[in-house]
């Protein structure tokens, strides 16, 4: 191996480490409780050292969002190939989504870090990484309605825009169960969830008179 092939793998593993570290935080202290100074102490590198490898606490989130998203991913399409039916599909994909919001809640909250911020953080190339990110995880909806719409058992006019509607709707119902101690405490969020997620799908299913 060349000097240039080695410099190139010790960068490589120095991220992994840092990002490793900054992940055992993550699932340790939350979101707010990962740092630069905690994680430079965690691989024992300098805070100057870590700016060397990313350029800011954001970049090393984005890593672990992007992580996430490619979870969030592979459940929501595993999720969606193994239904059948297009209803089977919408309610496989909600319900898989709500799975992850629950059993990756770590995970979940790195990824709405960039989602509910109220400004963009990210850099354009890394913005774009994590909006096909997004696109991807929405077709999936989409095509269980396009094909509820070819099949006849959905009637919509615009498969898109209900698909954007359908998911924000589920994905503010899951929110709630940040509040679950609070004005949402003795409510059953896994009850409001499904009731939400029929009726959506019941809102453009086919009824002949």
């Amino acid at each position: 191996m060349g000097v240039k092939e080695r410099k190139k793998r010790e960068k490589k593993d120095r991220k992994a480490q840092i990002l490793g570290a900054a992940r055992t935080l993550l699932f340790k202290k939350g979101l707010e409780g990962t740092s630069i100074n905690k994680i430079a102490a965690l691989v024992e590198l300098s805070v100057p050292a870590i700016y060397r490898y990313y350029a800011n606490k954001d970049a090393i989130i984005f890593a672990l969002s992007e992580e996430g998203l490619h979870l969030l991913q592979a459940d929501i399409t595993r999720a969606a190939e193994a239904a059948r039916s297009p209803g089977q599909k919408l309610k496989a994909i909600a319900m898989a989504y709500r799975q992850f919001g629950v059993s990756q809640k770590d995970y979940f909250a790195v990824i709405n870090h960039f989602l509910a911020s109220p400004q963009t953080v990210l850099p354009d190339p890394l913005k774009q990484k994590i909006d096909r990110y997004g696109e991807e995880i929405l077709m999936q909806v989409v095509m269980a309605v396009e094909a509820g719409c070819d099949s006849g058992q959905f009637v919509c006019k615009d498969s898109r825009r209900f698909s954007l509607m359908f998911w924000g709707a589920i994905n503010g119902i899951l929110q709630l169960q940040k509040i679950e101690h609070t004005i949402f405490a003795d409510k059953d969020h896994l009850s409001l969830y499904q009731h939400t997620v029929e009726t959506l799908i019941n809102s453009i299913r086919f009824c002949p008179s």
